[in-house]
């Protein structure tokens, strides 16, 4: 199965996913995933909402990059930050997996958390383009809809985690959760609704 094909399944069958995922090349897919991810953000999120010279409502963390070029710089600084974002929520789970007497591959794991990245980001991206276009949102309403969306990433790493690692469903479902809790402070600091 190709990198392609297996992407689209995991929106069609979660656990063929996983079943097909784990003789994948670990952890090269996963980057491959998280960083297309992370690029499609910078093109097709915040390179066009700078273009229409959109300004974030919430000022800029960053002292040296002002608010109103905050969008410009997201189209360089969002794809660093997602993939450490990647990285670290894939580490905690690794070491949670570890200290627990689990079974862990962080390799695996990079290419679960990757794959996943990737599914989420692409429905999420599309989701935001659409009330890009279509105003009569605010970044609220959008905030809140990418936590229902994120549902489906705890569902989707909960089965290939199980399925890749035998790691039981109820960890699963804590360490998603707990991918989930990390990513949300450095989504805070960095990253910008689009609205």
């Amino acid at each position: 199965m190709s990198y392609m094909q297996l992407l689209f399944m995991v929106y069609r069958n979660p656990a063929q996913f996983a079943d097909e995922l784990k003789s994948k090349p670990a952890p090269r897919w996963g980057f491959a995933a998280a960083l297309q991810r992370a690029l499609m953000d910078s093109l097709f999120i915040y390179l066009p909402v700078y273009f229409l010279g959109r300004i974030p409502h919430t000022a800029s963390n960053l002292s040296f990059i002002s608010t109103e070029n905050y969008y410009g710089a997201l189209v360089i600084i969002a794809p660093p930050v997602l993939l450490t974002i990647w990285l670290t929520s894939s580490s905690v789970i690794h070491l949670i997996l570890k200290l627990s007497g689990k079974k862990s591959d962080f390799d695996q794991i990079l290419n679960i958390n990757g794959f996943t990245a990737l599914a989420i980001g692409s429905v999420i991206i599309v989701w935001d383009l659409f009330w890009i276009i279509a105003g009569g949102v605010d970044q609220y309403f959008l905030g809140i809809s990418h936590l229902v969306i994120d549902i489906w990433s705890v569902v989707i790493t909960t089965i290939a985690l199980n399925r890749i690692l035998g790691t039981p469903v109820w960890l699963g479902v804590v360490l998603s959760f707990v991918g989930l809790a990390i990513s949300l402070p450095f989504a805070v600091m960095f990253m910008r609704s689009p609205l």
